[in-house]
């Protein structure tokens, strides 16, 4: 009687020790609630009667779901792809900054806007001078738009290093929590704090990279995958590499398989949502500029070619000039000649004085159709250009913020599950406390009865 009570003070004391563990880590990121879990001990046999002897406990408890936590995995992983990418569209939307007076489209009307000016009064030394600034503006706008989406393409190779570092440095701690937990639980200890931590890393690599954790229950190890390659096996952790490549005059930083050395196909979470950034978003932007450049240089020269400009007021022999040079968005840029004489701006078109009839071809092209099987101006195209992402930037807000909430949804549906309530914390205390009450009074009054047996015993 006096060791049932004994089992009952050690059962309850324990429990009293979970529900202080759970109380004081309520808001530990990562924790999860424990619980005693208590089971009768075996009982003995005496004169054929069968009785108990006890209780103890049998093990500490976490309270996890391991559907949930891959369920809450798989949508953390699709938001930090659709974070890192609404981001970087915030970005290149401040880049291309429209509408506004200060971007690529309001370059372009204000350059024809000149041209048209200089059909009124062709011989104008200010108002050829105003056509040249406005094309050196109209170039330097396609220079700087293309250079700073060039860098918001570059620093994705600095977010690609160093994801990739912090991936790997989760790998490692998985792993090592790997060794610790399996060695703890050998020896009959529970490891659910250590347990804790590493769901919690496994949780912080969800958001990064697209992995899949399956736990050995035989002996405790979590196996990590990414990409369906395995990274945290048995004994062993593998790691992705941030390899720099020349491509084309640039560098590009790929991810690699340290182990085999073949190239990783991400497909989401943060580093997902970069690399699409980095090889389709920017480079497809970078490329419909350019071919608007290149369209509008080759467009504008060939009209410009046949022209006229002035010398000391006067008509010039045909000039076969060029107005602008370079082959795309990143290199147009004016001729040296019109750059060091606007006079040199071809308006006629026969010579003679006061002859307008190529300025206005020139600014005729603001209305011709020369992109898209000659069905968009330039103005359409850009427009068009800026609407497409911007619907798609709209769109990409609008996945986030359902994104956002759906993974919201399952985090609070899973700390239901494993936060700790503070409410039943007490109740559960008040419990342990008077149930360790009770089994004290137990041995009290057995002491008692064998005080009395003693004292009998003398008589």
């Amino acid at each position: 009687a006096l060791y049932i009570g004994l089992s009952g003070l050690r059962a309850n004391q324990q429990g009293l020790n979970v529900t202080g563990h759970n109380v004081s880590n309520v808001n530990t990121e990562g924790y999860t609630r424990q619980k005693i879990v208590l089971e009768t001990n075996r009982p003995i046999t005496v004169n054929k009667g069968i009785f108990g002897t006890g209780v103890n406990v049998s093990k500490v408890a976490r309270f996890r779901d391991a559907f949930i936590d891959k369920q809450f995995r798989d949508e953390n992983q699709l938001l930090g792809d659709l974070e890192k990418r609404f981001q970087a569209m915030n970005l290149i939307g401040g880049v291309l900054n429209e509408p506004s007076d200060l971007g690529l489209h309001n370059a372009i009307k204000n350059f024809f806007n000149s041209l048209q000016d200089l059909t009124t009064n062709p011989e104008s030394s200010s108002v050829r001078t105003t056509v040249r600034e406005q094309g050196r503006a109209l170039a330097r706008m396609f220079n700087q738009i293309w250079t700073q989406l060039d860098k918001i393409r570059g620093n994705k190779n600095f977010e690609i290093i160093d994801n990739v570092s912090k991936i790997n440095e989760i790998l490692h701690q998985v792993g090592e929590l790997n060794v610790r937990i399996g060695a703890s639980e050998a020896l009959g200890k529970e490891a659910n704090d250590l347990r804790d931590k590493r769901d919690l890393l496994l949780d912080q690599l969800s958001r990064l990279v697209d992995m899949a954790a399956n736990e050995d229950p035989a002996n405790g190890s979590m196996t990590v995958t990414i990409g369906g390659q395995g990274f945290v096996v048995i004994g062993k952790v593998n790691e992705l590499e941030a390899h720099s490549e020349n491509v084309e005059g640039k560098e590009v930083i790929k991810i690699i398989n340290k182990e085999i050395g073949s190239e990783m196909k991400i497909s989401s979470g943060e580093l997902h949502g970069i690399l699409d950034i980095r090889d389709r978003l920017i480079p497809d932007l970078q490329e419909q500029l350019d071919l608007l450049a290149n369209t509008f240089i080759e467009e504008f020269n060939e009209v410009h070619r046949q022209g006229f400009g002035l010398k000391g007021g006067r008509p010039s022999p045909q000039t076969g000039m060029d107005f602008f040079e370079g082959t795309d968005a990143q290199t147009i840029a004016l001729t040296p000649e019109i750059a060091n004489d606007p006079g040199n701006i071809a308006a006629s078109k026969s010579g003679a004085p006061g002859d307008n009839s190529n300025a206005l071809e020139l600014a005729q092209l603001r209305s011709k159709g020369v992109l898209n099987n000659e069905k968009f101006t330039f103005e359409d195209y850009y427009g068009g250009l800026v609407s497409t992402f911007g619907l798609e930037s709209e769109s990409m807000e609008s996945q986030l913020a359902n994104q956002e909430k759906l993974v919201e949804h399952v985090e609070n549906f899973r700390e239901s599950i494993i936060g700790v309530n503070m409410d039943e914390e007490l109740v559960s205390m008040i419990q342990f406390e008077k149930a360790f009450g009770a089994n004290a009074r137990v041995i009290t009054t057995v002491n008692d009865l064998l005080g009395i047996v003693v004292l009998l015993g003398r008589y």
